[in-house]
């Protein structure tokens, strides 16, 4: 089926950090594991999607999942003139949306994520996944051991996420985190052994779909730092805080990439 899309882009999604078991199919397509279905799914136009599914699996799995009843064109058209530097990113990655991914697989996804390189946190992903479409249940992830998880190459996150599986099947969670409002949901992720602050609202906002969570990470750190003399003006964007986190991200990710030179949209990587 075809999907009529403004403001999604595959590849960008892709590489913005939120999604870890998303397998490319070149040239221009993804097969996409989530909720027990793989789907096929190719960008056809810039505004245009190909999605190997029916319309009543598209409307009530993946529609929710791309965040299609968010405008982002609006979102967009919020951002302050006056801040050069949001302006460009939001326009560089202006096919970025922000998932709504399973909680568990999310959860534990970005416990494996702390300290870790893309690449390998997919790796490390798919080994925990093996030939299933479903990321494996807590009891599942509980019932290999720590021993079990670090031959995966977990490492020293072996006892965390092995002590996250116990704790989401002790405390309900699959229950109460989608019910909480943000500061509660980010709260009782706190209370997780081995969640800080950034894998927290990195949950909150790429499962729980709580847009004003802003992660910061070494990346987004030095945004603050180098681009906005140390505090970005969160007040400017309520309620659309992590839309903006996610431009700047994979923008000034994208600049990194071209050291000492500008972009064409004029901004110079500065790397301290």
């Amino acid at each position: 089926m075809q999907i009529r899309a403004d403001h999604l882009n595959l590849d960008q999604i892709f590489q913005s950090g939120q999604c870890f078991r998303w397998q490319p199919l070149p040239p221009d397509g993804y097969m996409i594991p989530a909720f027990g279905k793989k789907l096929r799914i190719r960008q056809a136009a810039e505004n245009l999607l190909e999605a190997d599914c029916a319309p009543t699996e598209w409307d009530a799995l993946w529609r929710p999942y791309f965040d299609l009843d968010t405008d982002y064109g609006a979102v967009i058209a919020g951002i302050d003139p006056e801040d050069r530097f949001l302006t460009a990113a939001a326009a560089y990655g202006a096919g970025i949306r922000i998932l709504r991914q399973p909680l568990w697989e999310t959860v534990a996804s970005f416990i494996v994520s702390q300290n870790n390189n893309i690449p390998r946190i997919r790796g490390i992903v798919n080994r925990l996944c093996g030939e299933q479409p479903d990321f494996p249940a807590p009891g599942r992830v509980a019932a290999l051991g720590e021993a079990g998880l670090r031959a995966m190459g977990l490492g020293y996150r072996a006892p965390y996420l092995h002590a996250a599986a116990l704790r989401f099947l002790r405390e309900n969670d699959e229950r109460f985190l989608p019910a909480a409002g943000y500061p509660d949901a980010r709260s009782r992720l706190l209370q997780y052994s081995g969640i800080g602050e950034k894998v927290a609202d990195c949950i909150c906002l790429f499962s729980l779909h709580h847009l004003e969570a802003f992660p910061m990470d070494k990346w987004m750190k030095r945004i603050v730092r180098t681009r906005y003399a140390g505090r970005f003006p969160m007040e400017r964007y309520p309620g659309v805080q992590g839309v903006m986190q996610q431009y700047l991200f994979y923008y000034e990710r994208a600049l990194a990439a071209l050291p000492g030179r500008e972009d064409p949209l004029g901004h110079i990587c500065n790397p301290a």
